[in-house]
């Protein structure tokens, strides 16, 4: 039996049940993957007996899954990605570690290690089974480009502002970017690291020092230089995820930054027109390509009610990571999975999906995603600080002044 609710969170009691479940996702039952998510629960009760209650919190997740910790009705597992409030519910103790389970249930091998570095904190302790991956490129339009008379997809940054003039001339705005939330800040801290090597980029993204730092200071103006060519967008910096999104399956804008969790809204005669590829680069970059992000996403956390229904919580687990189930997650929702895949072996009538996992990795280079190094205090207020950096007429100074005003508070 699958039980679903909005944001209801009402757990199941603390005794040890293990006939029921409750699962906390931000997967909307209308969205690709959340039909998936509920199809395959659906199957996991008919084969199990355990009932799972799904109840679905959006974007506000975290704050839906603290709120229900303090009335101690907690689902048993949380469905999200291990950024921002996430990060510290290991050291409050809301949920508990799952690296011994990964290695008692025989996961370990099958994920890759990317998602294991990505989920394992420095103290060694494993934050949750990671499961949803994705790669991060600039997604490019062919058949728009090719009215501005522009053949192939830009490589550097000249070719990128050239592409952009052509663009407008022709009425199409070049990069939709959602320059008023997290789809921003990505791109803006992509391309702010163009001359930094990793380590540096780690460092600063973690401890601020923003505005000393002359290799960053060349990114951020690198980043001004751009907006003020107007590569991005009309109203950048009021738009969101899903107006970036909008303008560029309505094919309004040729190009935007978006993850491959977005592969299942494509139209499907909009299919052929992409190309997948890197941010452009600047002359003397420390790449060697064009830049991308890959991660993971979405996993599943086991909150303290969890751990005393174990058994339960293990066998939905394994449910969830057997080949046939991870299988019907690729070929239904076109999602990417943080467990080694090859690529030969995924279904032809899904062109994107093999393209971001057999050609792109070859295609660019891989920048620093910012979410594992910014301290998740601050997360929240480094976005809002890149929706200034995408205002016109915010010098370099002031955007490192905003974001190193930030760090010391």
């Amino acid at each position: 039996m699958l039980v679903t609710s909005a944001a209801a969170c009402s757990g199941d009691d603390e005794s040890g049940d293990s006939t029921s479940l409750t699962l906390l996702t931000p997967a909307a039952a209308s969205s690709a993957g959340g039909q998936v998510l509920r199809s395959v629960i659906e199957g996991f009760t008919t084969e199990t007996g355990i009932q799972v209650q799904v109840d679905t919190a959006g974007e506000d997740l975290p704050t839906v899954f603290e709120t229900s910790v303090a009335a101690g009705k907690q689902a048993d597992i949380v469905h999200i990605n291990p950024v921002d409030k996430p990060l510290t519910w290991i050291d409050n103790s809301v949920v508990v570690p799952v690296e011994s389970y990964v290695d008692e249930w025989g996961l370990r091998d099958r994920l890759t290690a990317g998602a294991i570095d990505e989920w394992t904190r420095a103290d060694g302790k494993m934050q949750g089974f990671p499961f949803e991956g994705y790669q991060w490129p600039i997604w490019y339009n062919k058949t728009l480009l090719a009215k501005a008379g522009i053949t192939d997809p830009p490589a550097t940054v000249d070719q990128l502002l050239d592409a952009a003039t052509k663009l407008r001339a022709a009425g199409i705005q070049p990069m939709a970017v959602g320059g008023n939330d997290w789809t921003g800040q990505k791109l803006f801290f992509q391309i702010i690291q163009s001359y930094l090597s990793a380590d540096a980029a780690k460092e600063a993204f973690a401890k601020g020092g923003w505005c000393g730092n002359p290799s960053l200071m060349k990114g951020i103006e690198l980043f001004t230089s751009l907006r003020d060519a107007k590569v991005f967008g009309d109203n950048a910096e009021g738009f969101t995820a899903q107006s970036m999104v909008a303008d560029f399956f309505g094919k309004k804008a040729a190009m935007m930054p978006a993850g491959t969790w977005e592969f299942a809204q494509v139209p499907k005669e909009m299919v052929g027109d992409i190309a997948l590829g890197g941010m452009p680069l600047p002359s003397g970059a420390t790449f060697a390509k064009p830049t991308a992000y890959e991660g993971t996403s979405n996993g599943f956390w086991v909150s303290q009610n969890g751990a005393k229904k174990l058994d339960a919580v293990r066998k939905f687990v394994e449910y969830m990571y057997r080949p046939e189930t991870v299988a019907t997650f690729v070929k239904d929702a076109s999602m990417i999975m943080a467990l080694k895949a090859d690529a030969s072996t995924l279904p032809d009538d899904q062109p994107l999906l093999k393209a971001a996992q057999g050609e792109l990795p070859t295609a660019v280079d891989y920048a620093v995603l910012p979410d594992r190094y910014v301290p998740g205090s601050l997360s929240q207020s480094v976005i809002r600080d890149a929706a200034v950096a995408f205002t016109a007429g915010k010098s370099a100074t002031d955007i490192c002044g905003t974001f190193d005003k930030t760090y010391k508070g």
